[in-house]
């Protein structure tokens, strides 16, 4: 097209917006153009009269054109009005004109003002028209909304141009009424890729004005139109919806029971007294159809805390599917409430019941499920849920997994737990090494040494001379690695006690690093105590290296003389010498 002409249609998928007989935006799903009229009249002009005063109809409509596309807008608007009066016979020329002229918002305007004595000509017109007039053509149709337009539009929502297609739902859809709707809903199914995201949106827009349409299409004895017609339905907030949805939860087709049941979750926020929709989602739990079942359960979730009771009678009475469908919706809500179904039923012979069930616990569980769940860590086909859920019980509230009695058999497990907790578990394991308890103190060294946690170090360097668990504390610096060893180097350096310098000299030797090594070196000659200089001997004796070795005895033989009985004794006794 020229370019200093304008077209009607819209280029691409951007409109002309004009100012004057009515404003053109781009093509809106559902509500298409907005008219808006002039406000003053148009006093007599010269060229129209002039125009008018031609004695044959196609020289008015020359003329009246001429004006039309000429500069004077006063005079345009009124060549306007007389086109329009002179009827259908004009149409084909107007429609013609609109290809060439830049004021072919005020043809388009006299069209519409024509009303439906244009419909009928454009309908001709379309029939072997190029895609540019046919787009004009379909967009004016709209524009005047006279149903008489739609089975000739509907005809065009199978054009193969996609632009045609989509000026045709354009247009249905401001028409409206069930039998235009009801066609876009169709060309929806059919759609594939194409413009579907166009009609969808363009559907909903429109819906949102006027759903009873749609309502209506529910009817539609094509089970693939009632499909679409639910799924809209749920974006459309319109309550009048739920009644039809609900009983759209037994048709014949799974697809519209599916998309019914998604349909009313999306409406959940809206309804005021849920408990009969709550009652026929839950019922949907027990369709043959798994999508069916997946789209019902996942409307419940939507309806939270409403729909719990519900769900916990269909768990507590239901059949094995609607037992599953339900535990996992109330394992989505997070009900406390369903804690004691969900335990009991670990014990179901059936395993899906039971892998549901674990799985409820991770939302819903709290410490009176911790027994229960390490139980199941010995079942292969829970272990993995079971794992997740006292993980959560555990960073929650970690105490619970050191309550345990004696010789728990458990305790093995609780002890993993935390350990897979990791530092989040750290500040209470540190409460735990100042408890009464020597189990639970020893516990919480362990499971520090395993967390590795720098932090707490300091913590295990402080037991170190715990008298019954200094021992424990040294291992856990051995289990921290790098940061354990550091922190131990500068506690040897000038330990407070004999006990705590024993034990350093101990934990050290536990390290394979040469930083180890010589802190113990540095122990023999260095002003610790004597069973700790000893101590460090023996262990220097036993397992250093042949240099390290070679130095030692150098050094018991010249300064530390006063060392060796003790040393040799020591080692005689530990079985290394004769």
């Amino acid at each position: 097209m020229n370019g200093s002409k304008r077209s009607l249609r819209f280029a691409g998928l951007a409109g002309l917006c004009l100012a004057g007989l009515f404003l053109c935006p781009r093509p809106d799903p559902a509500t298409g153009a907005v008219r808006t009229l002039p406000r003053r009249g148009v006093t007599g002009s010269s060229a129209v009269n002039e125009a008018l005063r031609s004695p044959t109809e196609e020289g008015r409509i020359e003329g009246l054109i001429t004006v039309l596309t000429g500069e004077d807008l006063p005079a345009a608007l009124e060549a306007m009005e007389a086109l329009a009066s002179l009827g259908s016979a004009v149409v084909p020329r107007l429609v013609s004109e609109m290809r060439r002229t830049r004021n072919n918002w005020l043809i388009g305007g006299a069209l519409v003002k024509m009303g439906s004595q244009a419909v009928e000509p454009m309908v001709e017109l379309l029939e072997d028209a190029e895609e540019a007039t046919a787009v004009d053509c379909i967009y004016l149709l709209g524009e005047i909304q006279d149903r008489r337009a739609v089975p000739t539009l509907i005809r065009y929502l199978d054009d193969p141009r996609d632009k045609v297609r989509m000026y045709a739902v354009t247009a249905l859809l401001q028409i409206g009424g069930t039998r235009a709707v009801e066609a876009v809903l169709s060309r929806l199914t059919r759609e594939g890729k194409g413009l579907e995201g166009f009609i969808v949106e363009s559907l909903v827009r429109y819906g949102r004005k006027s759903a009873e349409p749609v309502l209506q299409s529910l009817s539609s004895p094509d089970p693939r139109v009632r499909r679409e017609a639910a799924y809209l339905l749920g974006g459309l907030g319109d309550l009048r919806a739920v009644d039809r949805l609900v009983v759209a939860l037994r048709d014949t087709d799974a697809a519209v029971r599916r998309n019914s049941a998604y349909a009313l979750g999306e409406l959940a926020s809206n309804i005021s007294e849920p408990e009969w929709v709550v009652r026929a989602l839950a019922a949907a739990l027990g369709d043959s159809d798994r999508t069916v079942v997946d789209s019902a359960r996942g409307a419940l979730v939507r309806y939270g805390r409403g729909a719990v009771d519900v769900l916990l009678g269909v768990a507590r009475n239901g059949d094995a599917g609607e037992v599953v469908a339900s535990l996992n919706a109330l394992r989505e809500i997070g009900s406390p409430e369903a804690e004691d179904v969900m335990i009991e039923l670990l014990d179901s012979p059936q395993r899906d019941i039971r892998v549901a069930a674990v799985a409820g616990l991770i939302t819903s569980g709290t410490g009176r499920s911790v027994e229960r769940l390490l139980d199941a860590l010995r079942d292969e086909d829970l272990r993995w849920f079971a794992t997740l859920a006292l993980e959560k019980l555990g960073a929650e509230n970690p105490q619970l997994f050191f309550l345990a009695r004696p010789n728990d058999p458990t305790m093995s497990l609780r002890t993993q737990i935390l350990v897979r907790l990791g530092p989040a578990v750290v500040p209470v394991l540190r409460d735990f090494l100042r408890d009464e308890n020597v189990g639970r103190r020893a516990a919480a060294l362990w499971i520090l040494g395993e967390i590795g946690d720098p932090t707490s170090a300091r913590d295990l360097i402080g037991h170190l001379t715990d008298p019954q668990l200094g021992w424990m504390a040294g291992l856990a610096l051995k289990k921290m690695g790098k940061a354990g060893l550091e922190a131990l180097l500068r506690y040897a350096e000038a330990p407070p006690t004999a006990t705590g310098a024993e034990r350093a000299v101990e934990t050290l030797a536990l390290f394979d690093d040469p930083r180890a090594w010589d802190a113990l070196e540095a122990a023999v000659r260095g002003n610790i105590s004597r069973n700790g200089r000893i101590r460090a001997a023996v262990l220097l004796s036993v397992s250093g290296s042949p240099d390290r070795v070679d130095r030692l005895r150098r050094y018991l033989d010249d300064d530390g003389e006063d060392l060796w009985p003790d040393v040799e004794e020591a080692l005689r006794a530990e079985g290394q010498i004769r």
